[in-house]
């Protein structure tokens, strides 16, 4: 125990502190228990975040206001009408979908595309692309900062997802679409410099068979040889940004 914390704390928190630390029961309701804490009082409106709570009895806490993402629970788990969660951030991971949690944990604190994709590919090959590995893709397309990163998880995501996702991915990419283009016009103040933009994102839309980037770019050669043909094998030639904007606006389609 740190001099800062026998500063801080009670004799009374000092000692339920080291109650629990030196407990050997990983059972949080227990601990809690050692601790002398109040179920009814002690954990409203607290950071909770990332707590193993399997086979904890949770029957009579009051989570009021608490933050519980990402917290761990089992069919031991026990929570019923008296367990309160209002106004709660609940997000809870079954035990058994660890693995795919942490897999996905990892995704996101990816640094850059090259190691985003490779963890990606470990994604898919390690779970399949299910609903929850879908569910997760499109969620983290939709909070992608960039259309680089946007088009990561293109390159992994199905052809076709629900009306739902294909909205909001539709929507996400069409916004940092165009704000890419926008930025890449803002550097000399001419259109013309978009166009190497688009020879970029042209080009990684091609990288995935079977994905929705390579849907995307089917929609893209759509729009493109509708005016002219325009095609050198499989390159597309004479596209514009509004060719662009538009096979996005084409997403689930």
């Amino acid at each position: 125990m740190t001099q800062l914390l026998e500063d801080v704390l009670t004799e009374d928190e000092l000692k339920a502190i080291d109650d629990v630390l030196s407990g050997d029961s990983p059972r949080f309701d227990l601990l809690v228990d050692l601790s002398g804490l109040d179920p009814r009082n002690d954990f409203k409106f607290s950071d909770l975040r990332r707590l193993n709570l399997c086979g904890a009895d949770l029957r009579g806490f009051d989570f009021t206001g608490s933050d519980l993402r990402q917290c761990v629970r089992n069919g031991n788990t026990l929570i019923d009408d008296t367990t309160v969660f209002d106004d709660a951030l609940v997000e809870w991971i079954d035990v058994e979908t660890l693995p795919i949690v942490m897999k996905m944990q990892e995704v996101e604190a990816a640094s850059g595309p090259e190691p985003r994709q490779k963890l990606l590919t470990e994604l898919v090959a390690e779970f399949g692309k299910t609903s929850h590995v879908v569910s997760y893709m499109v969620s983290a397309a939709s909070k992608a900062q960039t259309l680089d990163e946007f088009l990561d998880f293109a390159l992994f995501l199905p052809e076709k997802v629900t009306t739902n996702q294909s909205a909001t991915l539709r929507s996400a990419g069409l916004k940092l679409l165009k704000k890419k283009l926008s930025q890449s016009r803002s550097r000399t103040g001419r259109g013309a410099t978009a166009i190497f933009a688009i020879e970029n994102i042209v080009a990684k839309l091609q990288q995935a068979p079977d994905s929705m980037a390579e849907r995307i770019y089917g929609h893209l050669a759509d729009v493109v040889n509708s005016k002219q043909p325009a095609t050198i094998g499989n390159r597309l030639v004479s596209v514009e940004a509004r060719d662009v904007e538009h096979a996005f606006s084409r997403i689930g389609q």
